[in-house]
């Protein structure tokens, strides 16, 4: 059905991304969390799938390859090795727009990965030769998001409640940080944010995807 992928895609991004999570520990703290924002800006719902070559060398770099289909769209991300900052996780993510319809044939297993033509991909083709992609993984997010002021920078709270295939269900708060030097001012807001609500401030060691690897 899509026969040229690049006629499906938007012009990719890549860059820095680094980002800030914090553990909400049960369903009391996320919804005290979500109470206290009030009216969201935005609610998405995720369905996201994981793959890797055959003799998983991605995770063996410690490197992700996701597709998401969110409400009206999909995305190829690749994600580098994270180095930490504080509370905040840095690395490389290369990302890519797709057809919601698209993303869905892929997560399906209709569409093949490695054909669509996208950044993430095509960074990948050049390492390794004939790439070829299998699934690993897959889980749902649902993602409320509140933009939240902090000094004169309005940030994208987002807050996700995520379930594993194992039927458990974890919550936590993300936030990125467009420069590095706005990391030690985001961490003292929200640590006062968190002491406010009665909230244990906690960081989220874990990304989604090392968390749905232990319980798969």
């Amino acid at each position: 059905m899509h026969g040229a992928y690049i006629d499906t895609v938007m012009e990719p991004s890549s860059n820095l991304e680094i980002e800030i999570k914090l553990l909400l520990g049960s369903f009391p703290d996320y919804l005290k969390l979500v109470g206290f924002l009030g009216p969201l800006d935005d609610e998405q719902h995720h369905a996201n799938g994981y793959f890797d070559t055959h003799d998983r060398q991605l995770a063996r770099q410690k490197r992700v390859l996701r597709v998401r289909a969110e409400n009206h769209r999909g995305l190829v991300t690749l994600k580098g090795v994270g180095s930490h900052a504080g509370l905040a996780v840095i690395r490389e993510e290369i990302e890519a727009e797709i057809e919601l319809g698209l993303a869905l044939e892929v997560l399906r297993g209709f569409t093949d990965p490695a054909k669509l033509d996208v950044e993430p991909i095509r960074r990948l083709k050049k390492e390794f030769r004939g790439l070829a992609l299998v699934p690993t993984l897959q889980f749902r997010n649902e993602r409320r998001i509140k933009r939240f002021a902090i000094g004169d920078y309005q940030y994208v709270l987002e807050i996700d409640k995520t379930e594993f295939a194992d039927g458990s269900v974890d919550y936590e708060l993300e936030v990125e940080v467009p420069r590095r030097e706005q990391i030690e001012v985001v961490e003292d807001r929200l640590r006062k944010l968190f002491e406010s609500l009665g909230i244990p401030f906690e960081k989220q060691s874990l990304s989604k995807f090392e968390r749905a690897l232990q319980r798969a």
